[in-house]
């Protein structure tokens, strides 16, 4: 029979001095920073989550400071290290195994199973920290003999002790973070008014296309999914060899993730690939990447349709929505628009566009899809329908479709697909057309699915009443009240973009009211970064918490401003109609070509 294991986790800091308690340092600004150490270029292996079953014992304990790791002792394999030598009541040792990931190590509980009663491990940190969760309790099952830690800073000394009839002790230092990692800065400006929880966020490792280093590895790992406790220490990781781009902690306690715009995964917190999908194309001429890669697994589960970019998102009644693109030449023209010679041009254009896809996540079974081009026709506006596109050949889709049309041009740009169930809408952000759409979602007395129902910004048919309209926004969200927020980007936002007037990106709320074809905005927060108005002309976030907080995500900072800030993530409490408070900042300093695409803050993720 499975006996179950309650197992009570508190950080403790057991250093001497003042004490470092949350709700104590409410009034104090605390900074952390996550530093990894200098990388070589030595190649990451994609499988660098995935436990090791066979892992040796850790090594002796090393006194270290979670704020400042020192260089690791990787000398000590001593599997006896976990002997206690100061406690005169403790009456066995625990032993403590590595798994292959450096946050994370498994504890022998076998023997310590008392039938009629739980056991209670309490794991301490050992020297001075900043500030950290206080404790928290997870059930596991005992069958097989171990449990599992993760949610661990790296290069820290922990205790173990168990409380009960007999009790035990152990002791290990975690490893540290892997080569590569640009530095993470984070300020706690007010703990007291911050939602609780972890920070789930990608990076995007973009050096070689954005940045100016002609010395990196080109087998580097190019995606990244970080997890921060609340102080801002990376507690979890997994990389990837390509981009990882939307990510979302699901129900079930894995996350699914889009990849390389090709395809989709979705892993356990142990970082084993539990489900894969691919487009089509992926699986054939680019199933090798530049590096010899295999870029998908051997056996995905294969989507017909050509990409699946931006977005990986799981609906309510359990199919997936992602976005794929399509490649279709229109003809009929007047006169050319992107710098064309108008004695060669043939009034045609080759462009890219997007299609929703709804599919089976069981079978890959294409259950719905919505082209763009049947919204939108660019001939009947082609001055205003941004034909010409992003120009970059190593973009998606541009690297999709350039290869067998070099005319072609990324039109639409889509990069989410959000649903408002209330509504029975898919709302649809169209970053080149500076639009929000809203489709139905399915059939109902209304009507079809996938009948238009309403469409903000500038070529929209919504009356805006009061404030201004969206620019290549992202990441559209719908609340509870049926509002939108939604990162606004703000390229090409007019009257902006001059020295004295400069490009600003912010988070701003919505209500559209689809049937009187009105929009009200209600709130913004304009971003910035060291007293400047900060724009990020690419990617970005902006999630509404638990506690009414917003996290915003400036992602494509790049170093413009200051030559450090490649991206920021603000925790803001909202106030007025444009305004807000910080009260936690992560900040990614690694220059240009180090992207954040989205963050979400989660709770409960290791209990």
């Amino acid at each position: 029979m499975k006996r179950l294991l309650l197992v009570i986790l508190a950080f403790v800091v057991l250093a001497g001095g003042c004490g470092s308690d949350v709700a104590d340092n409410a009034g104090l600004a605390v900074t952390s920073s996550t530093t990894p150490p200098t990388p070589d270029t030595a190649s990451t292996d994609e499988s660098t989550t995935t436990p090791d079953p066979d892992a040796k014992t850790t090594g002796d304990p090393v006194a270290t400071s979670s704020t400042t790791p020192p260089t690791p002792d990787t000398a000590n394999t001593d599997e006896n290290t976990t002997t206690p030598g100061h406690d005169a009541e403790t009456t066995g040792d625990l032993v403590v195994t590595e798994t292959g990931h450096p946050l994370m190590v498994d504890i022998d509980v076998a023997a310590l199973v008392e039938d009629g009663g739980p056991i209670e491990l309490t794991v301490s940190e050992l020297g001075s920290t900043t500030t950290a969760p206080n404790s928290r309790t997870t059930s596991v099952l005992s069958e097989g003999g171990k449990v599992r830690l993760r949610g661990l800073r790296a290069e820290t000394t922990y205790e173990v002790t168990t409380t009960g009839t007999a009790r035990y002790r152990g002791e290990f230092t975690t490893g540290p973070l892997p080569d590569g990692l640009p530095p993470i800065t984070t300020e706690l400006l007010d703990p007291a008014a911050t939602a609780p929880g972890h920070t789930l966020f990608n990076l995007l490792d973009l050096r070689e296309e954005l940045g100016d280093d002609d010395d990196l590895d080109p087998l580097r790992p190019a995606g990244w999914l970080l997890i921060a406790d609340e102080a801002g220490e990376i507690v979890w990781y997994h990389n990837q060899d390509h981009s990882i781009g939307d990510a979302r902690f699901l129900e079930d306690g894995t996350i699914l993730f889009e990849y390389n715009d090709t395809g989709g995964r979705r892993i356990n917190l142990d970082g084993d690939l539990l489900d894969e999908w691919a487009g089509s194309i992926i699986t054939g001429r680019f199933l090798i990447d530049a590096q010899g890669r295999q870029v998908i697994g051997d056996t995905p589960i294969v989507v017909n349709t050509d990409a699946m970019h931006h977005e990986q998102h799981r609906l309510p009644d359990g199919t997936h929505v992602t976005l794929s693109a399509e490649l279709r030449v229109l003809d009929g023209f007047d006169t050319p628009q992107c710098d064309e010679d108008p004695a060669t041009f043939d009034g045609s254009y080759h462009l890219i566009g997007d299609v929703i896809v709804i599919f089976d996540p069981a079978t890959g079974k294409v259950l719905n899809e919505f082209s763009i081009f049947d919204y939108f026709d660019p001939r009947d506006d082609p001055a205003n329908y941004n034909l010409c596109g992003l120009f970059f050949d190593w973009v998606f889709p541009n690297w999709l479709y350039k290869g067998v049309d070099p005319l072609a041009r990324d039109w639409t740009h889509a990069n989410a697909v959000e649903v408002d169930e209330a509504s029975n809408a898919l709302i649809v952000s169209i970053r080149h057309l500076d639009a929000l759409l809203a489709l139905r979602w399915t059939d109902d007395a209304e009507g079809p699915a996938g009948e238009a129902l309403w469409q903000s910004g500038r070529l929209g048919d919504l009356t805006l009443t009061n404030g201004s309209w969206h620019r290549y926004q992202h990441a559209p969200e719908v609340q509870d009240d049926g509002t939108i927020l939604v990162y606004d980007n703000g390229n090409h936002r007019p009257g902006f973009g001059t020295s004295e007037n400069p490009y600003f990106s912010r988070a701003v709320l919505y209500s559209i009211d689809g049937d009187a074809k009105t929009a009200e905005q209600l709130w913004e927060f304009r971003s910035s970064l060291n007293g400047q108005p900060a724009f990020a002309g690419f990617v970005g976030d902006a999630d509404r918490l638990a506690n009414g907080n917003v996290l915003i995500t400036d992602g494509g900072l790049n170093g413009d401003i200051d030559g450090v800030t490649s991206a920021q993530i603000v925790e803001v409490v909202p106030f007025g109609s444009d305004g807000g408070d910080i009260v936690w900042r992560l900040t990614v300093e690694g220059g240009a070509g180090w992207v954040v695409y989205r963050s979400e803050r989660l709770a409960g993720v290791f209990d």
